[in-house]
């Protein structure tokens, strides 16, 4: 994902900004597989029987609160 992406965090009516994480490639450009990784640093995760949900806000949150580090590759100083 770039580091310059900023997810939308819109919700319906009803204040509802889940998606499902099956959903997540789709949804929010994000592979389910590193939404697991962020699950196991930190970001909360929501469960209805066996669907597991992400918030949208909760997942913006979740990365403009890391530091981004650059790689050579990307322009950053080595």
């Amino acid at each position: 994902m770039n580091t310059n992406t900023v997810i939308r965090s819109q919700t319906n009516e009803n204040g509802f900004d889940l998606f499902r994480l099956s959903k997540a490639k789709e949804t929010v450009g994000v592979c389910a597989n590193t939404l697991r990784l962020y699950n196991k640093q930190g970001l909360p995760f929501y469960r209805q029987g066996k669907v597991v949900f992400v918030s949208k806000s909760d997942l913006d949150a979740f990365i403009r609160a890391r530091p981004v580090v650059a790689s050579a590759s990307e322009g950053g100083a080595a």
